[in-house]
C-alpha cells in the first residue's frame, strides 16, 4: 500500500496539476487498486479514467494510513533494513509531502510529531552520504549493490560523479545565501571541460566502482525543513527559526556567528523563503528540486510561474560559476505553467488501448 501510494504521488507530479490551484478538482492520474491478475482484470483496467487530483489524494492517504498501522517501527527492524524497507516512519515522511502539496501544515506539523526521537540529524552534512546504509538520518532509501544497481546509464554515483554528467548549477553555486564556507560546498568538485568551461558536481554518491550508494527518497533533514515551512507560514517564527538553524548549523563555519537570528528576518514570509532557499541547498542532487517547483506554482509567499529558465550549458564559462555575486548569464526560455510541456502527456500506447484515457488527455497534446 506504501507503495502504491508512492507511485501515484509521484505520477502526478509530472502529469497533473498542483492540488491547491483548484482544490484538487483537475484530472489527476488513474488511481488503480488491485493488481491485474486475469484477462478479466486487463479488460477492466482498459476502461479505467482517471481521477480527479483530490481523488488520488484521498485514495494514497487511506493507502497510507493502512500501511502506518501495519508497518513495522524503524526499532523492529534489524541492520540496513532500517533504511530500505518501509517503516512506519517511512509512510509518515511520505504523508508529510502530501501534506506540504495540500498546503495543510497543521497536517504537517502532527505527522511530524510522530518521529519522535526514533531519528536525529548527522552531526555532519557529509556524514550520512559516507555511511548511507548506517546512519540515523535516512528515513527511507532505495537499495543498491553490485548486481542491482542500476548501472552505467542510471546509477547515481555515475550520473554525478564518475561520468559527470549532471552540474550543479550556477544559478544556484552562486547564490549569496549559501555561504562561500558552507561545509556542504566541499562535497563537490570541479571538472573542466576545456581552459575556458567547467562544470561543479556534487560528490555526495561516492562508489565508483559497484554503483552501491543508497539512493535517499526521505532523510530527516527535509522533514525537518518541511515543519520549520510549516511553522514559519502559521506564524510561528520562533520554532521555524530553530528547525531551521538545527539544519543549517551543522554545514557552517562558524555557527555561533553565521547562524540565523531572531533579527535575520523581516518577516514571517522573508523566514518561509530562506527555508525554501536552504531545501535547494541541503537536498541538492537528490531529486527534490522539481516537486518544490511543482507546489510552489502561483504561491502567496515564493512563488514559481513554471519551469524555470536554465543555464544553457551543463559546462558553461568558467567565470559563470563563482560565490562573489548571484549568477547573471545567459539561461534558456522559462515555460510557464499554463503551457502545455508543463504536463506530460498522457503516453500513447495508453491512449491507443484504453478510449476512456484518450477522451481525457491533457490538452495540446
Amino acid at each position: 500500500r506504501f507503495f502504491r501510494a508512492l507511485a501515484h504521488m509521484e505520477l502526478l507530479k509530472h502529469f497533473s496539476r498542483p492540488y491547491h490551484l483548484d482544490n484538487g478538482a483537475s484530472l489527476g492520474v488513474p488511481y488503480r487498486l488491485k493488481g491485474i491478475n486475469s484477462p478479466e482484470d486487463i479488460a477492466e483496467a482498459l476502461t479505467k479514467g482517471r481521477n480527479t487530483v483530490a481523488e488520488c489524494y484521498t485514495l494514497a492517504m487511506q493507502d497510507l494510513d493502512f500501511a502506518e498501522t501495519n508497518a513495522q517501527t524503524k526499532a523492529q527492524k534489524a541492520g540496513i533494513d532500517k533504511i530500505v524497507r518501509v517503516t512506519k516512519g517511512a509512510v509518515v515522511a511520505l504523508k508529510i509531502e502530501m501534506k506540504q502539496n495540500m498546503r495543510d501544515w497543521p497536517g504537517v506539523i502532527s505527522e511530524f510529531q510522530k518521529f519522535g526521537t526514533q531519528y536525529a540529524l548527522a552531526t555532519s552534512p557529509s556524514e550520512v552520504f559516507s555511511n548511507n546504509y548506517g546512519n540515523n538520518e535516512s528515513i527511507f532509501s532505495i537499495l543498491n549493490t553490485a548486481n542491482t544497481n542500476p548501472g552505467v546509464n542510471g546509477a547515481l554515483a555515475s550520473q554525478f560523479n564518475r561520468r559527470s554528467l549532471i552540474a550543479i548549477s550556477p544559478i544556484l553555486w552562486n547564490d549569496q545565501m549559501w555561504l562561500v564556507d558552507d561545509k556542504r560546498r566541499s562535497e563537490t568538485a570541479e571538472v573542466a571541460s576545456s581552459t575556458t568551461r567547467k562544470g561543479v558536481f556534487t560528490r555526495k554518491y561516492k562508489d565508483v566502482t559497484n554503483y552501491a550508494d543508497a539512493s535517499p527518497l526521505y532523510r530527516y533533514s527535509e522533514m525537518v525543513l518541511a515543519v520549520a515551512e510549516a511553522h514559519a507560514r502559521l506564524g510561528a517564527t520562533g520554532p521555524a527559526l530553530t528547525f531551521l538553524n538545527s539544519v543549517r548549523n551543522r554545514a557552517l563555519a562558524n555557527p555561533t556567528s553565521q547562524a540565523y537570528t531572531n533579527t535575520s528576518f523581516s518577516s514571517s514570509q522573508a523566514l518561509v523563503k530562506a527555508i525554501l532557499k536552504e531545501r535547494r541547498i541541503e537536498l541538492l542532487c537528490e531529486g527534490k528540486r522539481w516537486g518544490d517547483i511543482r507546489r510552489l506554482i502561483n504561491d502567496d509567499i515564493d512563488p514559481t510561474t513554471g519551469i524555470p529558465g536554465k543555464v544553457v550549458t551543463g559546462f558553461p564559462l568558467n567565470t559563470y560559476y563563482s560565490t562573489s555575486a548571484p549568477y547573471s548569464g545567459p539561461l534558456t526560455a522559462a515555460i510557464p505553467y499554463t503551457d502545455k510541456r508543463f504536463l506530460w502527456p498522457i503516453p500513447q500506447q495508453e491512449v491507443i488501448n484504453n478510449p476512456t484515457l484518450a477522451a481525457q488527455q491533457n490538452p495540446g497534446y
